[in-house]
């Protein structure tokens, strides 16, 4: 198994991907897969038309990033295309993706695409030993769910929300056939490399926590029967000693999110984090995942240094999996765009120490409006403000 990534700034979409696409084919030859992440100026359309013209023959998944792409070259600002390609002569790979409509059912299109995804990678029968989702907002627990009915067991899933600039619907994702902004892609692995995850949050729980009591979607209504957005602004005042704004509060809480714990390891729990989006006219808070009825929610705690230490991390988490394991030979992390826009100014430092804990092998890192991964204790779960990796090592 072999792995490159590559990026580009250059202003065309279909000249970008044909400068990175020289690369790849000198490095790599022609490659199974290939992972396209890229900013909402660009056109997803062109980026799908120019890969499939470049490498025919690849699977291809394609998702849109927040202001930006992270590889093993740097940190890449503003308008980028960056790829991730793998070429595995004894490893297989499919692609598939779909669109959702109002009143789609969600598991049955889910389980539709991941069946197509493993009919494409020609293993009918066998587990993937790794599966690679990103959707459009709105559905992901959902979908979490239906992928754990239909293959048993908890088969490691690493994920992102696909994300714009601005949270205002200029996501996308594509496969070799389908362009959506509302809808999911999925990439089953079967490769010739072995598989290590960490899917971490980086923040503490503080003595604050209540009960969800009432609940309208993704909107947390109630918290004790108290209307949520009071509770959470009284919390927030009390462990920042601010005042919180209504107005900004996707901005302010991103140090201050909500969490549910998933389980425990030695004794010390881990969890699942929440970002609240906005406040609603009802007094609730507009979360970016959902939240379930009588769920218990923590306050939780982060600082600049923890989110700036926590990407190599998570990286030494997944390498700890096995001390016999040799040098990685590749990645792939996802990071929380609203993470990433509390420590910009230090991402190459990020990207430094990334290679270090990576030992030089090659990694690719959207920044998604939502990460889906698998705890060390082996739940998969959506959370926001996470990370999540994956590493390949050789066999």
């Amino acid at each position: 198994m072999k792995i490159i990534t590559a990026s580009s700034s250059a202003h065309d979409s279909r000249k970008a991907v044909s400068e990175i696409a020289c690369e790849i084919k000198e490095k790599i030859g022609a490659p199974n897969l290939v992972l396209a992440y890229y900013t909402e100026t660009h056109k997803a359309s062109l980026i799908q038309s120019e890969i499939k013209k470049q490498f025919p023959d690849a699977q291809i998944l394609g998702c849109s990033s927040c202001d930006g792409t992270m590889t093993n070259h740097g940190y890449f600002q503003g308008h980028q295309i960056s790829l991730w390609a793998t070429s595995d002569e004894n490893g297989d790979y499919g692609v598939s993706a779909c669109n959702f409509h109002e009143a789609d059912d969600i598991e049955f299109h889910t389980l539709n695409v991941l069946r197509q995804a493993i009919r494409q990678s020609d293993r009918p029968g066998e587990l993937p030993a790794l599966i690679v989702l990103h959707s459009t907002p709105g559905h992901e627990e959902a979908i979490l769910k239906a992928i754990r009915k239909e293959l048993g067991v908890n088969v490691p899933i690493i994920g992102g929300t696909a994300a714009d600039n601005a949270i205002s619907g200029k996501w996308s994702l594509f496969d070799y056939h389908i362009n959506t902004s509302n809808g999911m892609a999925m990439a089953v692995f079967f490769p010739s490399a072995k598989v290590r995850y960490s899917f971490h949050s980086g923040y503490a729980p503080i003595e604050r926590n209540a009960t969800a009591t009432r609940l309208k979607g993704r909107t947390l209504l109630e918290l004790d029967g108290e209307p949520a957005a009071q509770v959470y602004a009284k919390w927030y005042l009390e462990a920042s000693g601010e005042i919180l704004d209504n107005e900004h509060i996707f901005t302010c809480s991103s140090l201050y999110p909500l969490g549910r714990q998933k389980g425990e390891i030695h004794g010390i729990p881990y969890f699942s984090l929440s970002h609240p989006a906005s406040v609603s006219k009802e007094g609730g808070i507009n979360m970016f995942c959902t939240i379930e009825e009588g769920e218990k929610v923590h306050l939780m705690s982060g600082t600049k240094e923890m989110i700036f230490s926590r990407a190599s991390r998570v990286v030494d988490s997944a390498n700890e999996h096995d001390l016999n394991m040799t040098a990685p030979i590749g990645g792939i992390l996802i990071y929380c765009a609203g993470c990433m826009f509390h420590i910009k100014d230090k991402l190459q430092d990020i990207v430094v120490n990334m290679n270090v804990s990576m030992q030089n092998a090659p990694f690719i890192c959207p920044f998604t409006f939502g990460e889906q991964g698998q705890f060390l204790g082996g739940e998969i779960a959506h959370g926001n403000l996470m990370i999540s990796t994956v590493l390949f090592y050789k066999e």
